[in-house]
């Protein structure tokens, strides 16, 4: 792994300063307002939290969405902070460009379509016929297969979205095969054997299961964006290497891929909505059953956030077994659970300034793992973050 292509220098060492520095300050990340009013880096730091309770909705919004920003008002409040930005800043990986034919990208989305011209161009040349995984339709694999003339198989659990990706590929003229199988099943990494793997934006444990594979069958290359660390089985993630000592739960590792670059009014809207109903029914709960700092529910329907808070409230505390008195003035919790989002939002940007450094952990981590298993790795940036946020790109290559 060239050192010019991580920072700090060494890989290694990134790894372990990251890993130090985040596990030093985790007492302003690691605390979510959410579950808890007022974290205790609140009373350490009372002009940080001053200046942030007192931001507009539009400063709010601002900063959540611009991580240099956020990251430059916390080190001015926490000065130990300055070198997290170096730490994080990674190469933009330039590559191949023309990948814009429109008879390979027919019936692929815009916004999808750039991010997939952008990862394409950045692996370059295959040497070995390819891999898709998590394939979905076969995007990816078809622009491939018709830029650089090599045989695609695209693996994808889904036989309808395999049936579709299959007619593209006739329509698209490329050879591309489409293998139904599920990627967390262990005999998948057969299909590793020869074969340079791609993957973008393959979630949590399925994209876990294709760095093992690459390793154990010995793949020839590699070339992965992360998304979604969350989705995994495991209620804690363990790091694949020494350096690293943090241990993340899965609200941790969802920090990371919060950002909402690509998300439009109306997503933001029902966003804000749902935070504030379900702080409202803890505010709810806790005054029937005091239950302050009890966990909090698995997901609620999308569908529940069209009804009015009242209905809401019914279904939810049917679900979760709440009894609900009568003559209870529901209206006062929803304002209550306005006001918490007000508070949630602003305190939250203090964990938000860490989102990239945990993701850059992670990736580092994944990294190393290919490294220390005899493949040259490089670690950078496909695309812009305005395209998609989950812009890193771990390429590894035997």
């Amino acid at each position: 792994m060239s050192p010019s292509h991580l920072p700090c220098q060494d890989p290694r060492a990134a790894l372990t300063c990251l890993d130090e520095l985040l596990r030093r300050w985790e007492g302003l990340w690691r605390p979510a307002p959410f579950h808890q009013t007022r974290p205790d880096w609140c009373d350490r730091l009372p002009a940080l939290a001053a200046q942030l309770l007192a931001l507009d909705e539009e400063q709010t919004e601002a900063l959540a969405d611009a991580p240099a920003a956020l990251l430059e008002l916390l080190i001015s409040h926490v000065p130990e902070l300055a070198g997290l930005g170096e730490l994080t800043r990674l190469p933009r990986l330039e590559g191949q460009a023309g990948f814009a034919d429109g008879r390979l990208a027919w019936g692929v989305p815009g916004r999808k379509l750039a991010q997939i011209q952008a990862f394409a161009a950045a692996v370059g040349e295959p040497r070995t016929p390819l891999l898709e995984w998590c394939a979905g339709k076969g995007h990816l694999g078809r622009l491939l297969a018709g830029h650089w003339a090599v045989p695609v198989a695209s693996l994808e659990i889904d036989v309808h979205l395999c049936a579709d990706g299959a007619a593209l590929a006739r329509r698209a003229g490329v050879i591309q095969s489409f293998l139904s199988g599920d990627a967390l099943d262990p005999a998948a990494a057969a299909c590793l054997t020869g074969r340079h793997a791609v993957a973008l934006h393959a979630c949590g444990d399925l994209h876990l299961a294709l760095l093992r594979g690459a390793v154990e069958r010995g793949a020839p290359a590699l070339d992965l964006a992360p998304c979604c660390y969350y989705r995994t089985a495991a209620p804690e993630y363990r790091p694949f290497n020494p350096e690293a000592g943090l241990r993340l739960n899965r609200d941790e590792l969802h920090l990371p891929v919060t950002e909402t670059v690509t998300a439009g009014a109306r997503e933001r809207r029902l966003r804000d909505r749902h935070m504030a109903w379900k702080l409202g029914f803890l505010g709810l709960r806790e005054t029937l059953a005091g239950t302050a700092g009890k966990a909090t529910f698995k997901p609620v329907p999308a569908a529940w956030l069209g009804l009015e808070f009242s209905d809401f409230i019914r279904h939810l505390a049917r679900r979760e077994g709440l009894a609900l008195p009568g003559g209870l003035d529901l209206a006062e919790f929803e304002a209550r659970g306005w006001q918490r989002r007000h508070e949630v939002a602003r305190l939250g940007l203090v964990r938000l300034a860490f989102r990239r450094a945990l993701e850059v952990w992670l990736a580092l981590d994944r990294a190393l793992y290919l490294e220390r298993a005899g493949y040259t790795v490089t670690l950078g940036e496909f695309c812009d973050r305005a395209l998609t946020p989950r812009n890193l790109l771990i390429s590894a290559r035997r």
